[in-house]
């Protein structure tokens, strides 16, 4: 997955989860009383002309509350979950897309690629990924019921133990790597000289046979 898909799919997962924190905010504070809310809307044109766009608007406005009453909040507190999952699903891909990138880097870097320029845009990236997740989380804890900030501590907590075990994973990966590439470059070390020997070896015989010749075309020529 490109790291744009990536970062596309945790971009709309962040604006569902906002979305679904508002919707179930105001669910539970229309949670039993519509009647009331229906009185406070009507009380705002009480003793004034309304006009028929008005009436409209009022109307649609009791349409929208009463629709709201009938979400149920646990299953829009799973929605939320679930998109909060996907959010950071995302977010930890494009992290593992870094580390492939720096870890190739580390390898072989192409002349058409700039290594500041890779540097800056992950900067800019990561910065707005910590953007997102501040707001998410300021809004689940400060500006949603408590269950809300409840679940995004649990969450959290889950999902900080997953990131310590990948960077485990990954440190011990990296490690092994860089060990098969030591054991490589030993191997080719080991080779060239193996190949040098041998050309000094072979050297050596055809001096040794030169010399023999020429002492043996010597004797011939004073017998």
């Amino acid at each position: 997955m490109p790291i744009g898909t990536a970062l596309f799919a945790a971009t709309t997962a962040f604006q569902l989860v906002k979305e679904g924190c508002a919707l179930y905010k105001e669910v539970k504070g229309v949670a039993g009383n519509v009647k009331q809310i229906y009185d406070e809307i009507s009380g705002q044109f009480a003793g004034k002309k309304v006009s028929p766009e008005q009436a409209k608007k009022i109307e649609a406005e009791k349409a929208r509350v009463a629709e709201v009453a009938k979400s149920n909040p646990d299953e829009l507190m799973f929605k939320i979950g679930e998109d909060l999952g996907t959010m950071f699903d995302a977010f930890d891909r494009i992290e593992e897309l870094f580390w492939e990138q720096e870890r190739e880097a580390k390898k072989v870097q192409s002349k058409d690629v700039s290594l500041k320029r890779m540097a800056l845009r992950r900067l800019l990236i990561r910065n707005k990924l910590m953007t997102m997740h501040a707001e998410i989380k300021h809004q689940m804890i400060y500006e949603s019921p408590p269950e809300l900030g409840s679940l995004w501590t649990d969450f959290e907590a889950m999902r900080d133990q997953i990131a310590e075990e990948q960077r485990v994973a990954r440190e011990k990966q990296d490690r092994e790597e860089a060990l098969e590439r030591a054991n490589k470059d030993k191997m080719v070390r080991d080779a060239k000289e193996k190949a040098w020997e041998a050309s000094l070896t072979v050297f050596g015989l055809f001096y040794l046979w030169w010399l023999w010749w020429a002492l043996r075309k010597a004797t011939t020529e004073y017998s």
